[in-house]
């Protein structure tokens, strides 16, 4: 399996979303063990994918050395603080989730091949044309921009950081 990529995990909760829709009501009992049920179906991340993502965590830690307590802001969606090690680490991530290149280009077809529910595909594009219309004069000031207005459009599905 390859490394954690936001479409696919996308595809995912999107499908998990919809089967929680599907959950039918009952007596107390019932409705406990279907919800219990449904929370599980939602989790985006497989302990093996959570397990990779926490390895390119580390490896780009290690590798940009960003502050810490700013890359724990980014996971909440707090992108005030811009500065270069940050950006690398960003960029970083994304290169080991292979969904961009060293020079800052987004693998679209890579993301697009891996949402697994065709249906969901159409709006996977349409969100990564909008947050790659914004391109840096750097690879890491791209991958920034990207990841920044996915969270902003997607917080849910935003898990790269």
């Amino acid at each position: 399996m390859s490394a954690v990529n936001l479409a696919q995990v996308r595809g995912y909760k999107a499908r998990a979303s919809r089967r929680t829709h599907h959950c039918s009501l009952g007596s107390n009992m019932k409705t406990f063990l279907v919800f219990a049920v449904c929370l599980v179906a939602a989790q985006a991340l497989t302990d093996e994918q959570k397990e990779k993502l926490k390895k390119h965590r580390a490896e780009c830690l290690a590798e940009t050395k960003p502050d810490q307590q700013l890359v724990d802001k980014l996971k909440t969606g707090d992108f005030k603080t811009e500065n270069e090690p940050l950006k690398k680490y960003v960029l970083c991530m994304m290169i080991k989730s292979e969904l961009m290149t060293k020079d800052g280009k987004f693998k679209k077809d890579v993301a697009l091949a891996k949402v697994p529910n065709a249906a969901d595909k159409p709006a996977v594009e349409k969100l990564i044309d909008t947050c790659l219309a914004n391109k840096g004069n750097t690879p890491q000031q791209t991958a920034w921009n990207y990841v920044k207005c996915y969270h902003e459009k997607d917080p849910k599905h935003s898990i790269i950081v």
